[in-house]
């Protein structure tokens, strides 16, 4: 691939990646209409003729890594992992 096709490349990239910003932001718009009519209906769930919807609070049990850095670093050097990524980016 030389550069005016990694060019055409990019610009293609950039335009697939501004239609999936436009279409999660018109997702995050649907979605708060949707959660605004169960919190107006007073209810968790519903259900159509085609989709069940549900918006429920879910508690979960998450480790402070801080915390336990500052108080146990032993502990926390005994159990944490390193991890390497690589990032792609286009500017």
């Amino acid at each position: 691939m030389d550069n005016l096709q990694m060019d055409e490349k990019l610009a293609q990239y950039r335009r697939c990646r501004r239609a999936i910003d436009d279409l999660k932001r018109e997702a995050a718009a649907i979605e708060s209409e949707v959660k605004a009519e169960l919190e107006a209906r007073g209810v968790e769930q519903a259900e159509t003729a085609h989709y069940k919807v549900s918006w429920k609070t879910v508690a979960s049990t998450r480790l402070d890594t801080k915390a336990l850095k500052e108080e146990r670093p032993e502990i926390y050097a005994r159990y944490a992992s390193a991890s390497v990524t690589k990032r792609f980016t286009v500017s």
